[in-house]
């Protein structure tokens, strides 16, 4: 009997040493994964403020849009089908000193505007992709103007509200 107890002892003592085991070994485990979590989340902030930007003050901001009346006229250098096109544009910007400049240096942007549209083509304007890609264009011209002139750059997108191809 004394020896069945004994056993019992050992058995008890045994399984209680796995328990503590897996206890600290799941609060090792677990520790480690939420470190890592933490660095890993931490690493996408920092890289966020390597490139210059705060994320969350871009996305926090409201977009402001500007339209740059009055509508644009461009004829086409060789007429095939079309001789001239009307459009209308506003920008996006998510900074208040961005549209003011560009209010400010309208003159030199719709300028800069229209020398690069004066050099598109009627059938590709004819097409979503060309008109697509008139739009990044314009929006990088428009940033590019800014910056040359001294203002502050930081147009988002243009966007099209009318658009006539005669």
């Amino acid at each position: 009997m004394a020896e069945q107890a004994e056993n019992q002892g050992k058995k008890g003592n045994s399984t209680m040493i796995i328990v503590i085991v897996a206890i600290a070994v799941s609060i090792v485990l677990s520790v480690g994964i939420a470190a890592g979590m933490m660095v890993f989340l931490k690493g996408d902030d920092q890289t966020a403020a390597a490139d210059g930007q705060d994320t969350e003050t871009v996305a926090s901001e409201p977009p402001i849009y500007h339209s740059m009346d009055p509508k644009f006229v461009v004829s086409f250098r060789n007429p095939k089908h079309a001789r001239f096109m009307q459009f209308s544009l506003e920008v996006m910007a998510r900074d208040r000193d961005v549209i003011e400049d560009i209010k400010k240096h309208s003159p030199a942007i719709r300028s800069s505007l229209l020398l690069l549209v004066d050099n598109q083509d009627s059938e590709t304007m004819t097409t979503r992709e060309g008109k697509e890609k008139l739009l990044e264009k314009m929006t990088a011209d428009i940033n590019q103007t800014l910056e040359q002139i001294g203002g502050k750059s930081g147009v988002e997108a243009a966007y099209y509200n009318s658009f006539v191809i005669q």
